[in-house]
């Protein structure tokens, strides 16, 4: 009998450690490393992994938990956080954003914490002021070595998007970066789905010729360069009349290069809900008027939220305007 009795508490011992009988086994719960932007929706902490841009290397942005107060210091950013349903997060976001020419959700922008006047004069100091935890912005304007830095310095994630969405391409990565860092990736990947399907390629290299003109700054501006209303006219099928001109970026017109790009069709985007005001001394000028871009009443009007990268969803429709707009 003593010899049994170790083995008979033996098999007891194990009778108990096992499962009770119709119960499945105990499972570890699977986990996902910490820190990347793979993660499951929603999870924190977590690293964003920025690719390089054109002056910019690639980085890596920590964020330790889900954003609650974000400082989005570019117009693109702002409306971006608004359009991925976050709005009610951002503690800061420039005062244009809360225009309605150039903003999808102006009411929203409007009721936000703080404003700074221009993302081309943020004050470093007024943006720690606003608490946030995570600031968002682009290289534009010198922003990611001035301000940027200054906020790095202070423990703030900061995340640079790696362009300044002049194109498709660049508007989907940019959307893909800010989803992952707010947690609201089925939205970002809504979005470029609506992005993808609706800002169709119908690039047409014998289209007509577009002027395109803005009116900032209280005159009329010729766009130029990599600017997103040439993308979204070159999807539409037509040609950027401003090449002719050898103008590398946006910036006053006159007259005189009017009548030398040749255009046979002007597109006004108003930027500042002056309608057609600031353009009517340019277009009413004589030379200008006999233009058969003029003439013909070829000249449209929209507002800045149809085809500039700030409209996000809206350039969908501005596309399909200026495309019909083009076939007339």
């Amino acid at each position: 009998m003593s010899r049994l009795l170790p083995l008979l508490i033996a098999a007891l011992l194990a009778l108990a450690s096992c499962s009770a009988p119709g119960e499945a086994p105990t499972e570890e719960p699977e986990t996902t490393a910490p820190g990347t932007a793979e993660a499951s929706p929603a999870t924190f902490p977590r690293t964003v992994h920025v690719p390089a841009g054109t002056e910019l290397p690639p980085a890596e942005v920590d964020i330790p938990a889900e954003p609650q107060r974000v400082a989005a210091l570019t117009y693109e950013t702002a409306a971006l956080v608004a359009e991925l349903g976050a709005a009610d997060r951002l503690v800061m976001v420039p005062a244009e954003a809360a225009n309605p020419v150039l903003s999808n959700a102006p009411e929203e922008m409007e009721a936000i914490e703080h404003h700074i006047a221009s993302e081309s004069a943020v004050d470093a100091e007024a943006v720690l002021a606003a608490a946030p935890d995570l600031v968002l912005l682009t290289d534009r304007h010198g922003l990611e070595e001035g301000v940027g830095r200054v906020l790095t310095e202070a423990g703030i994630p900061v995340l640079t998007l790696p362009n300044t969405f002049t194109s498709v391409e660049e508007m989907t990565t940019n959307i893909d970066l800010v989803s992952n860092a707010l947690g609201t990736e089925q939205a970002g990947t809504e979005l470029t789905e609506t992005l993808d399907a609706g800002l169709v390629d119908e690039s047409d290299p014998d289209g007509p010729r577009v002027l395109v003109l803005s009116n900032q700054a209280g005159r009329p501006f010729v766009t130029a360069g990599g600017a997103f209303p040439l993308e979204v006219v070159r999807l539409a099928g037509g040609q950027d009349a401003s090449e002719s001109l050898g103008m590398v970026r946006s910036g006053p017109i006159s007259v005189e290069q009017v009548l030398a790009a040749e255009p046979d069709r002007i597109l006004l985007v108003d930027m500042n809900g002056s309608g057609e005001a600031i353009f009517t001394d340019l277009l009413q000028n004589d030379a200008v008027a006999d233009l058969p871009a003029v003439a013909d009443h070829e000249v449209l009007l929209v507002q800045g939220k149809d085809v500039q990268a700030l409209g996000l969803s809206n350039t969908v429709q501005g596309r399909e305007r200026l495309a019909d707009w083009l076939d007339e």
